[in-house]
C-alpha cells in the first residue's frame, strides 16, 4: 500500500524536473561568468592588506576562462576584477561567489578610487552578517552611469580554495533563486517522503536494512545541504562551530549507513565471508571518522573520507554485481540503483572540469540520480517485502499443515494415554477398594457405600440390613495349621458367603481380620434371617480343605435390621449388628442374632437362631 502511495509523488518529481530545468536555462541567459576578468594574488603568510593590495603591482595573475580554483592551500588568496557599465542609467548587479564553504570571504568595491561598500562573510561567521541571505557568497553592486567598480576579494579557508564568480541582472537572479529553491525543494521532499516510508516499514516488519537505509536517506541530503550551504542557510545559521564538521559528519555517516545496508540487504553475510568483513571494515571506519570529525581538521576528514568513498562506493558496486551474479534477490535492483547514483556523480564532475555546460541536469545530478537510487531501491525492499510475505505465508500454511497433523496424533495419543489412564486409575481405584486376598471388597469402599444406601432407605423409608460375620475360632485354624491354611480359609468363606447372594445391591466386604460385612438395602427382619441362616449353613456345610489341612469352621452371625430413623447414624446401627455378632458368640457360636431397630432409634432383640447340629 506505502509503495502505492509513494508512487503518485514520485511521478510528479519527475514530471517536474524538466519544468524547473527550462526555467534555470531562461534564467542563466541573464548571466554572466566573469572569470576571465579575474586577477589573483598569493599571499602565503597573510600579512597583506587592502592597501597593500591595491598599489600598482605586477605580482596579480590573470586567472583566465576557467574560474579560480587552487585546490587545499594554507595561503591566503586575493582576487581583482574590474566591471563595467556602459550604460548611461545607474543599474544593481549581483556578484555571486558560487562555493558555499569558504571560511572567511572579505569584499572591498571601489569606484574610481572611492571606497564604495565592504562586506565580511564566510562560514566561519555568523550567516546574518551577509549583506544578501543566500547560500553562496553575493554582494550587491550598484553601478553609476558609465562607472567602473574595483572589486577585491579576500579568502582565508581550510577547505578548498574555489570561487566561482557569476554577474547576474537582479530580476534573473531572483528568478533563478526561486526555481532552484523549487527544484532543491523537491528534491529534499522527496528524500523526506521516501525516508518516512521506509521507516514506517521498518517498525512494521523490524528489518534492520530498512533502518540502515533511512539513515542513507536522511544523511546524503544533509550532507548535500551542508555542502552547498542550505544547511547554514535555512537549518543552522548561528551554528558557526558545526557547520564547519556538518560537511565530514553527514559524509561519513552516509558510507556507514550503506555499507551496513549493502550488506544487509544483498544478505552478504550469507555468501561471501571476504565481503562481509569488508562492508563491516568500511562502516566502522567511516563511523569512526564521522565521531572524529567533531575534533579533528576539516582537512584532515575530507582527506580520509574521500579515499573512503571512492573505495566504499567501487567495493559496494562490486558487491552489487556479484549478488546479482550469485542470484540473490533485488540484487540488479541495487546495481541499476547504484548506477544512477554514480553516474549522477560523474555528470557533476565532468561539469567542475568544464567538460560538460552547466545546466539543470548537471548542476543537479547528484540530486536527481541519489532521488532515482532512493526510489528503485524502495521498489526493491517493498517487493522484496511482498516476496517474503509470500514465503512466510507459504511457509506457515505449511507449518499449519505439519501443526493440523502433529495435533492430530498428538490429540490420538492423548487420547489413548489418557484412556490408559482411566483403566489405570480405574484398576488403582479397584485395588484400593478391594482386599487382596479375599478379592472382596474392603472396609473403606463398605463405609461408603453403607453410607449412601442408609441415606437412601432413610429418605424412602425403607428396610436396612447390617450383617456383621465372623469366622469362629480362627486363632486355633492359625495356630493348628499354620497362617497360609488360615488365609486359605478366608477365600473359602468369602467365595461361600458371596456365593449366598441374591441381588446386585447387596454389598459383601471383608470388614477386618476373620471378620465380614454384608448390607441388604430394602431388605426386612425376614428376609435378613433367611440370607443369614443361608451363609452359616454355606459355610457349615462343607469342610475347608487346604494344601496341609482339611478342617471344619462355622461363622457367628449378627444382624440389625429396620427404616433408618431421621438423626441417626449407620455407625450405631453397625454397631447393633456388632452386639447381635457377639451374642451369637456368647450363646455358643455358629448362630444368627437379630436385632430389629424401630423408626426411633431403639434397638429390641428379635429372635436367635440356634446352632445346626448336622
Amino acid at each position: 500500500m506505502l509503495v502505492w502511495l509513494m508512487r503518485p509523488v514520485v511521478f510528479f518529481i519527475l514530471l517536474l524536473q524538466p519544468w524547473c530545468a527550462m526555467a534555470l536555462l531562461s534564467a542563466e541567459a541573464s548571466s554572466s561568468a566573469v572569470n576571465e576578468h579575474v586577477q589573483f594574488l598569493e599571499d602565503p603568510d597573510g600579512r597583506y592588506t587592502i592597501e597593500t593590495v591595491r598599489k600598482p603591482d605586477d605580482h596579480w595573475v590573470p586567472q583566465g576562462q576557467k574560474a579560480f580554483n587552487q585546490g587545499y592551500s594554507d595561503s591566503t588568496w586575493w582576487l581583482h576584477l574590474q566591471l563595467e557599465n556602459p550604460a548611461d542609467a545607474s543599474t544593481l548587479r549581483y556578484l555571486e561567489l558560487g562555493y558555499a564553504v569558504l571560511d572567511y570571504v572579505d569584499v572591498w568595491v571601489y569606484d574610481s578610487g572611492k571606497l564604495l561598500d565592504s562586506y565580511q562573510m564566510g562560514d566561519k561567521r555568523v550567516f546574518a552578517e551577509r549583506p544578501i541571505e543566500h547560500r553562496f557568497f553575493v554582494v550587491p553592486l550598484h553601478f553609476p552611469p558609465g562607472a567602473t567598480l574595483d572589486i577585491y576579494y579576500r579568502i582565508k579557508t581550510s577547505t578548498s580554495v574555489q570561487a566561482p564568480l557569476t554577474l547576474w541582472q537582479r530580476d534573473a537572479f531572483e528568478n533563478r533563486e526561486n526555481q532552484a529553491n523549487i527544484a532543491q525543494g523537491l528534491y529534499y521532499g522527496a528524500m523526506f517522503v521516501i525516508a518516512i516510508y521506509n521507516f514506517l516499514i521498518f517498525i512494521v516488519v523490524g528489518e534492520r536494512s530498512y533502518l540502515y537505509y533511512v539513515v542513507v536517506v536522511v544523511s546524503l541530503p544533509l550532507f548535500i545541504a551542508s555542502l552547498s550551504g542550505q544547511a547554514y542557510h535555512y537549518i543552522w545559521p548561528n551554528a558557526v562551530g558545526w557547520n564547519d564538521h556538518s560537511i565530514p559528519f553527514f559524509l561519513a555517516l552516509t558510507f556507514g549507513s550503506s555499507a551496513l545496508f549493502t550488506r544487509r540487504f544483498l544478505q552478504v553475510r550469507e555468501w561471501s565471508r571476504v565481503l562481509n568483513i569488508g562492508l563491516t571494515g568500511i562502516a566502522v571506519a567511516a563511523f569512526s571518522t564521522a565521531l572524529l570529525s567533531f575534533v579533528s581538521p576539516y582537512r584532515l576528514s575530507i582527506h580520509v573520507l574521500v579515499p573512503l568513498g571512492l573505495f566504499a562506493c567501487l567495493f559496494e558496486m562490486l558487491v552489487g554485481v556479484m549478488s546479482w551474479y550469485k542470484g540473490v534477490n533485488n540484487a540488479r535492483f541495487y546495481v541499476i540503483a547504484w548506477l544512477f547514483f554514480l553516474g549522477g556523480g560523474v555528470l557533476l564532475a565532468l561539469n567542475k572540469l568544464s567538460i560538460l555546460p552547466t545546466n539543470f541536469i548537471t548542476e543537479y545530478a547528484v540530486q536527481i540520480g541519489s532521488v532515482l537510487e532512493a526510489v528503485l531501491l524502495s521498489f526493491a525492499m517493498a517487493e522484496r517485502i511482498n516476496v517474503e510475505r509470500k514465503l512466510r505465508f507459504a511457509a506457515q500454511d505449511e507449518a499449519l499443515q505439519v501443526t493440523r497433523r502433529l495435533n492430530g496424533e498428538l490429540e490420538q495419543r492423548v487420547r489413548e494415554r489418557t484412556l490408559e489412564l482411566e483403566k489405570l486409575n480405574s484398576r488403582l481405584e479397584e485395588m484400593s477398594n478391594t482386599d487382596q486376598l479375599t478379592k472382596l471388597k474392603n472396609r473403606r469402599y463398605m463405609e461408603n457405600v453403607m453410607q449412601k444406601e442408609w441415606a437412601r432407605c432413610m429418605r424412602y423409608k425403607r428396610d436396612f440390613a447390617i450383617l456383621m460375620l465372623d469366622v469362629d475360632f480362627f486363632k486355633r485354624v492359625n495356630d493348628e495349621y499354620g497362617h497360609p491354611a488360615g488365609d486359605a480359609c478366608l477365600k473359602l468363606v468369602a467365595e461361600r458367603v458371596n456365593d449366598c447372594i441374591r441381588w446386585p445391591s447387596d454389598q459383601l466386604a471383608r470388614y477386618g481380620g476373620e471378620e465380614f460385612c454384608l448390607i441388604l438395602p430394602e431388605t426386612g427382619a425376614e428376609g435378613a434371617r433367611v440370607v443369614a441362616e443361608r451363609i452359616r449353613k454355606a459355610v457349615a456345610a462343607n469342610p475347608i480343605e487346604t494344601d496341609s489341612a482339611t478342617f471344619n469352621v462355622t461363622v457367628s452371625i449378627g444382624v440389625c435390621v429396620g427404616v433408618p430413623p431421621q438423626g441417626g447414624s449407620v455407625e450405631a446401627m453397625l454397631k447393633s449388628s456388632d452386639l447381635a455378632l457377639y451374642q451369637s458368640k456368647e450363646n455358643g457360636r455358629n448362630r444368627v442374632t437379630l436385632y430389629r431397630q424401630d423408626q426411633l432409634g431403639n434397638v429390641a432383640h428379635l429372635s436367635m437362631g440356634r446352632a445346626s447340629k448336622e
